[in-house]
């Protein structure tokens, strides 16, 4: 097997205790080839400074400004490279500035980067669309975009999300492949590249959760306390991602269970729509916890949801905690989602608030039916076989390149 220099242009920090996409797959494309890591978000010359300090990596300002502070973690290297910090909520994430900031000095720095450590057919692996096509002008072997969510339609950007649609445009027509996680992400971005476009939907780490049926995994204790049953959430409690009408609705008539929403509260909309649920007394939201921690969690569930809203974001959303939910073994209830329906007979499904209800409890009512089905389709969507079919991908592209290409 030919061991690549893969670099990621995340849409997120490394170290984000939400891992999602980016982590997930780097950290097994690190166990076979040199993956090389960028952070996301603003970096300041002081904040960079003392990160080089912290990791006894010599040298003062100009040298921050220059070069990154760089971490090893598990086989992956994570460069944090300066990107000022600009009131984008006050200027507009389209303004130039903001562009410049946020992704314009990390594309100029990396490429100096690239440039001094000889590293000239490298894969750049790109997650955030706000990039653009300037990627193509990195040295490099093979372009790929992982598309991942609708960002045109997340809160940060709907508002004025023309320029990052434009951005996106330019960045599929010039990759050399482009991955989709949905039907929805699939029928948007495909007409734009439609000879490199691949569907390869979510997976989940079958491993991690489904120690939650051990007999050594213990239950936490904010968890056991609670009156049961438990119908548990697992992910960022955001109102325009989850449909918190549903969990109103389900806390109000079953008062004797409680609601666990396990996740960081508000994220991306600034908890909008959520303080109706910190008012129900049966409603609990233990904000976020450690992804080690996750499986005795979900132990504690009985019943596991994902109410997810209809809107133009979900309408592309495969969401990575469906597998996650599954390999725990316990029931699952699911929103109609365009990119589960696939799926449908493991998993309750509901297309409103009454068929939610109804949903849980029929899920309640019933636990270990399908529950070895749940298991058989988790244990055939890991992140193992979804990191070897993109990599099967890349390997054709490469194969219809000549090695020394380079842009």
């Amino acid at each position: 097997m030919t061991r690549h220099t893969i670099v990621c242009l995340s849409s997120q920090p490394w170290s984000d205790g939400m891992w999602t996409n980016k982590q997930h797959v780097m950290s097994r494309l690190g166990r076979q080839h040199r993956v090389l890591f960028v952070n996301f978000g603003p970096q300041t010359l002081p904040a960079l400074v003392r990160k080089k300090a912290e990791m006894g990596q010599k040298g003062g300002l100009f040298a921050a400004a220059l070069e990154p502070a760089v971490a090893e973690h598990e086989g992956v290297t994570v460069l944090d490279f300066l990107a000022p910090r600009v009131g984008v909520r006050a200027l507009g994430p389209s303004h130039p500035w903001s562009v410049f900031c946020t992704f314009e000095v990390r594309l100029h720095l990396l490429r100096r980067y690239l440039e001094r450590s000889g590293i000239t057919d490298a894969i750049i692996w790109v997650y955030h669309p706000g990039y653009g096509p300037e990627c193509a002008e990195l040295p490099r072997r093979l372009l790929v975009y992982d598309c991942v969510d609708e960002y045109g339609a997340l809160p940060e950007y709907r508002d004025d999300a023309g320029w990052l649609r434009d951005r996106e445009s330019a960045l599929c027509r010039s990759a050399d492949l482009v991955f989709t996680t949905s039907q929805g992400l699939h029928d948007a971005k495909r007409p734009l590249n439609p000879e490199h476009t691949h569907l390869v939907h979510n997976v989940g780490d079958f491993a991690h959760f489904s120690r939650a049926s051990a007999a050594e995994t213990s239950v936490p204790a904010d968890l056991q306390t609670l009156p049961r049953p438990v119908i548990g959430f697992l992910g960022a409690v955001s109102g325009y991602k989850v449909d918190i009408p549903w969990l109103l609705e389900v806390a109000r008539r079953h008062r004797e269970a409680s609601i666990v929403l396990i996740g960081p509260v508000g994220l991306g909309d600034g908890g909008a729509g959520t303080a109706a649920l910190e008012a129900e007394p049966n409603v609990h939201l233990l904000g976020y916890r450690p992804y080690e921690s996750l499986p005795g969690y979900v132990k504690g569930f009985d019943v596991a949801v994902i109410p997810y809203r209809h809107n133009e974001y979900t309408a592309g959303v495969f969401p990575i905690k469906f597998f996650e939910l599954l390999a725990s073994g316990k029931p699952l209830v699911v929103s109609d989602l365009p990119s589960l329906r696939a799926f449908y007979d493991r998993v309750h499904v509901a297309h409103d608030a009454n068929e939610f209800v109804a949903a849980c409890e029929r899920a309640l009512s019933a636990p270990e039916v399908g529950r070895d089905a749940r298991l058989a389709l988790a244990a055939e969507n890991t992140w193992e076989h979804r990191v070897a079919r993109m990599m099967a991908h890349v390997e054709r592209a490469l194969a219809h390149q000549p090695s020394e290409a380079s842009a």
